[in-house]
């Protein structure tokens, strides 16, 4: 084994730690709220935020963030995100109001985004050809198992630390995992690119975007599960103009010669916009999964957060060990593999809906691994060649703003599809007839999967706007 080998190895370590601190930390806090709701006499509505806050921030950064990679080095970015969401982590635990609590998960949530869009356009400065395929293999695995276990993990630490003080060790967590990133990506990740420093950006557009961008996330991530009202929705037009009138001011940047926040080029990429609005739509359809699925084996079913978790684990194991191989069916089968994994998802989901049409109420958990675990091993053949397909043919001093690009999408994604969902899983929840518990929310949960079969099948046509094979 050489030095290099060794060098790209410990980097790759140092990137996907990141990748999954980050987005275990969008879902391990849920099984927490009654417990620190309790602990800090907060009122249930405002600790909602101690998740959306944290979604939000994350969300509303990762574009800005991928430039400034760009500008200053994504190793530096990727540095003092990594570094201040320790800092974060820690003062969560320690948290002693739901003040305080709420300010650490904005900024920790803040600090991901900062560090998130480094992960991709990394990965594209340190691998090459099939190096790189396997890299983004690693990374499909690592969103799967994070996104999966994080409510298992979180029900886990409480289990083991008690209701009262268990759940400061949700965030204590991170810890550990945060140290050894800082270490390796320290001594491991490539020093800045010189050429990075004639990237430029202005004003004007990082507060469009921001606004634009806050006025979309805001109501869906605080209030779209709930139903939208008619607020929400006005708020979410006016994002609308916003956006455009960025777009608009992009193109007069360019025009002047000068590097724009969002390159026009970049969108007028066929096959990279394509792959965006698919990433989209599927983490809509993909995310929301773990939302429903938790709530009724918990609230509806009665069993404990380790066994609503390992519930749902056979999808994370069929994810990563599709993922970890994803990279060599894509040579071979080019987007036809994203078509076979969306397949594998829906025939996953719809036997899993049928198993509780079946059974109506409350059944072993054991029923359903196999449709799971299918499902899994679709999504998994999905997550990194998506990846790959959409980010290929961008040029080095765009990576990172083309992957906060796409990273944002995947994020604003994932709270549209909760939203949308966790609406139409409630919606059913109040308006069925049925009276016994577990038969009311295995009805809803039936309602909710047919949502995500419909953005399923409209991911199945996105995917023949995608060239048929990998451009890398």
């Amino acid at each position: 084994m050489t030095k290099k080998f060794h060098t790209e190895r410990l980097a790759l370590i140092s990137i996907m730690l990141g990748a999954f601190i980050s987005l275990l930390d969008t879902t391990v806090v849920n099984v927490a709220l009654p417990d620190i709701t309790k602990a800090l006499h907060a009122s249930s509505a405002s600790i909602e935020w101690v998740v959306s806050g944290y979604a939000l921030a994350f969300g509303l950064i990762l574009i800005l963030a991928g430039r400034l990679g760009d500008k200053f080095g994504r190793k530096n970015l990727y540095i003092l995100g990594i570094s201040l969401f320790l800092l974060m982590s820690i003062t969560a635990g320690f948290a002693q109001s739901e003040t305080s609590l709420i300010l650490s998960r904005i900024i920790q949530g803040l600090s991901a985004g900062l560090f998130f869009p480094q992960i991709n356009a990394m990965m594209m400065d340190i691998f090459k050809g099939d190096k790189l395929g396997q890299a983004f293999g690693v990374l499909g695995s690592v969103i799967g198992v994070a996104t999966a276990i994080g409510p298992f993990t979180g029900g886990l630490l409480i289990q083991l630390f008690g209701t009262e003080n268990g759940w400061r060790f949700v965030f204590f967590v991170n810890v550990p995992f945060v140290i050894v990133t800082l270490i390796l990506a320290a001594l491991f990740l490539p020093k800045r690119d010189k050429a990075s420093k004639k990237v430029s950006f202005d004003f004007l557009s990082v507060f469009l975007l921001t606004v634009g961008l806050l006025f979309l996330l805001y109501p869906v991530i605080s209030n779209g599960s709930e139903g939208f009202k008619w607020q929400d929705i006005l708020f979410m037009l006016i994002s609308i103009p916003i956006l455009i009138s960025l777009y608009s001011y992009s193109i007069h940047v360019t025009k002047k010669g000068k590097q724009p926040l969002i390159s026009p080029t970049l969108l007028k990429n066929k096959a990279f916009t394509s792959g965006i609005i698919l990433s989209l739509v599927y983490f809509a359809a993909f995310t929301s999964i773990f939302f429903i699925f938790s709530l009724t084996w918990q609230s509806g079913f009665g069993r404990s957060a380790i066994v609503s978790g390992l519930a749902v684990s056979p999808f994370a194991l069929g994810s990563m060990l599709a993922a970890a191989n994803s990279n060599r069916f894509m040579q071979k089968l080019g987007r036809k593999l994203l078509i076979i994994g969306l397949v594998f998802v829906m025939t996953g989901l719809a036997t899993t809906s049928f198993i509780f049409h079946l059974k109506g109420g409350a059944f072993s958990p054991w029923l359903t691994v196999f449709p799971l675990f299918l499902a899994g091993l679709g999504s998994g053949l999905i997550i990194s060649p998506l990846n790959s397909f959409t980010l290929a043919t961008v040029s080095g001093s765009d990576r990172g703003g083309a992957s906060g690009i796409f990273n944002t999408a995947q994020r604003v994604g994932s709270s549209f599809g909760i939203a949308i969902v966790g609406s139409i899983y409630f919606r059913s929840l109040s308006e069925t007839s049925l009276h016994n518990v577990a038969e009311k929310y295995s009805f809803s949960l039936q309602m909710s999967i047919y949502i995500n079969l419909f953005l399923l099948l409209i991911c199945l046509l996105l995917v023949f706007k995608l060239p048929k094979k990998n451009e890398a």
